[in-house]
């Protein structure tokens, strides 16, 4: 009683177990997809090949999936199969017709939606099967690189998905919550730098505020939302 039942797993970490919180940074996101009106999100997925990184409990790719995306998210494996494969087949709706780059069936409104492993320190060139991550068209992160042992994985990661040819931006929500003594948390600034150093620019799309009681010590109450893109790659894809 009170172990994490993926505490023996190869790959658990500290940071890999916080997967099961629902962050401010997804529940921004989810905003931004829910709105009634100019809801750039939500037309920047629809009908496209989107994968979330740091899926975690799956709450924002399966909402970006009933805004009509076809989303593949993905955690490391334990966290995968302990909880983001359960909450995506309990919200899926099996043979919905619906085309999914996926090669499953599995509909979420006028989505669809697949889980599968996705380790950032494991090569990429690896792990394409069953579906293949290269073949996304839009990425999500949401407060998956916080922790300083999570930031350079996640670039590297970031940076090959972006590459000639492959995802055109992926849309990255940060929440501040470093402190100039910090040791462990990362500010988004050092993000940002290590981002531009992996050849990525970054441009600011928006703030947005963050829920009742939801305040950090070091960041107040609000996500930046991010567009990240390949240097020299054009703005076409995110209007």
């Amino acid at each position: 009683d009170g172990v994490d039942p993926c505490f023996f797993e190869a790959d658990f970490t500290v940071a890999a177990s916080t997967a099961r919180l629902i962050w401010e940074g997804s529940w921004a996101l989810v905003e931004l997809l829910r709105r009634e009106r100019d809801s750039w999100l939500r037309e920047l997925v629809r009908g496209r090949r989107v994968l979330e990184l740091g899926a975690g409990t799956g709450m924002l790719g399966l909402a970006a999936a009933a805004a009509g995306g076809h989303v593949l998210m993905t955690d490391v494996a334990s966290m995968t199969e302990e909880s983001l494969a359960p909450n995506v087949r309990a919200n899926v709706a099996a043979g919905g017709g619906c085309p999914s780059w996926t090669g499953s069936d599995s509909a979420v409104s006028s989505g669809s939606a697949a889980a599968q492993a996705l380790d950032w320190l494991l090569p990429l060139e690896a792990q394409r099967h069953p579906v293949d991550v290269f073949a996304a068209e839009i990425v999500l992160a949401a407060e998956c690189a916080w922790l300083e042992e999570l930031v350079d994985p996640f670039v590297a990661t970031l940076a090959a998905l972006l590459a000639p040819r492959r995802a055109s931006v992926c849309i990255f929500a940060f929440r501040e919550r470093a402190r100039a003594s910090s040791t462990c948390f990362v500010s988004g600034e050092e993000v940002l730098r290590r981002l531009g150093r992996a050849g990525c620019d970054v441009r600011r799309r928006e703030a947005v505020a963050g829920r009742p009681g939801m305040e950090e010590a070091a960041g107040g109450n609000t996500t930046q939302i991010f567009e990240v893109r390949r240097r020299g790659a054009g703005a076409d894809a995110c209007r």
